[in-house]
């Protein structure tokens, strides 16, 4: 039982450092927005937990956000749209299986 409790434990301890990599710039509870919309998107299944995240034509994939947030505020975000499978693979490569966010901000452009 002892050890069915650990285990538990450290898979749901890995998925919310896995999420967390999501984070934003904000600070409290506003920097996990996009950590908490994500895992909203795969409970419906739309997504899985580890999409590319699209900003403004930027990608970003889970794997390059090792040691970084995001570069994005809460208050900078204008739309959040779920890219479709198919279209997401055929941009991004097999890298785009679990998913694509495209993110629209107000920010303005270069």
């Amino acid at each position: 039982m002892k050890t069915v409790l650990i285990a538990i434990i450290s898979l749901l301890s890995f998925s919310m450092q896995s999420q967390n990599r999501y984070e934003l710039q904000d600070q409290g509870k506003e920097k996990l927005y996009l950590s908490d919309y994500i895992t909203k998107m795969s409970e419906r299944k739309i997504i899985n937990s580890e999409p590319i995240i699209v900003i403004d034509g930027t990608p970003f994939r889970f794997q390059d956000l090792e040691k970084q947030k995001l570069p994005l505020y809460k208050k900078e975000i204008q739309e959040i749209m779920p890219l479709d499978r198919q279209k997401g693979i055929s941009i991004y490569g097999n890298s785009a299986e679990n998913g694509v966010l495209i993110v629209t901000t107000n920010r303005k452009k270069k």
